[in-house]
C-alpha cells in the first residue's frame, strides 16, 4: 500500500509544474542552498496538504464550491505574480540579486511553501490518492506513514533538482541564455496560473 502511494505521488511529482519550475530557477539563479530550501518548502507544503486531507478538508472543498473558487483564484494570482516577477528580472544579472527573491534562506523556503500551497487542486489530488489507496479502517500509524512517504518523496525529488541545476554546467547554460530561460519560465508559470483560474 505504501509502495502504491509512493508510485502515484512520484508520477505526479515528476510532471513539470510550478514546483519544478521554481526549484530549477531558484537553484540556477541563487545557488544550491536556496534551491534546496525552496525544495524543502515545497515538501513542507506537501505535508500540510496531506494533513489537510487527513482532517477532511478535501471533502470541505468538494462541498463548498465558493471556498474552492476563492482558493483557486488566489493561487492563480500568486502564480501569475511569480511569472511577472521572473519576466521583469529576465534582463538582469544572471547571478545578482533578483527582484523576486533575495539570497536569504527564509525567502527561498517561503517561496517554495507558497508555490506548493498556491494550488488548492493539490488538496483534491492528495485526497483522491488517499481515498483510493488508504482503506477507511487503516490504523493511524499507517496513514501517517503514507504522509511520511509523500513528504520524503517530494523532498528527495526537489532537492535532487536543486542539486543538479546548481551545478557549474547548468549555471553556465543559464548565464548564457538567462533572458530566454527566465521568460520561458515566466510564461509557463503565468499559463499555469491562468489554467488554474479558468479550470473548474
Amino acid at each position: 500500500m505504501l509502495a502504491a502511494v509512493f508510485v502515484a505521488h512520484l508520477l505526479a511529482t515528476l510532471s513539470p509544474g510550478p514546483n519544478v519550475l521554481l526549484v530549477m530557477h531558484t537553484a540556477l539563479q541563487h545557488g544550491r542552498r536556496a534551491g534546496v530550501l525552496a525544495g524543502l518548502g515545497i515538501a513542507t507544503g506537501a505535508a500540510l496538504w496531506c494533513a489537510a486531507v487527513l482532517l477532511g478538508l478535501s471533502l470541505l472543498l468538494e462541498r463548498f464550491e465558493a471556498l474552492s473558487m476563492v482558493l483557486r483564484v488566489a493561487g492563480a494570482a500568486y502564480l501569475i505574480w511569480l511569472g511577472l516577477c521572473l519576466w521583469q528580472g529576465a534582463r538582469g544579472d544572471a547571478f545578482g540579486a533578483a527582484p523576486a527573491l533575495s539570497r536569504g534562506g527564509a525567502q527561498a523556503f517561503t517561496r517554495g511553501l507558497l508555490t506548493n500551497l498556491s494550488n488548492p487542486k493539490a488538496l483534491l489530488f492528495y485526497g483522491s490518492i488517499f481515498a483510493a489507496l488508504l482503506a477507511p479502517g487503516l490504523p493511524l500509524w499507517l496513514r501517517l506513514a503514507a504522509v511520511a512517504v509523500v513528504v520524503a518523496d517530494s523532498a528527495a525529488w526537489h532537492v535532487a533538482l536543486a542539486w543538479y541545476f546548481s551545478t557549474a554546467g547548468a549555471r553556465e547554460i543559464y548565464r548564457r541564455a538567462k533572458p530566454a530561460i527566465d521568460r520561458s519560465a515566466a510564461l509557463a508559470l503565468a499559463a499555469l496560473g491562468l489554467w488554474l483560474a479558468l479550470s473548474g
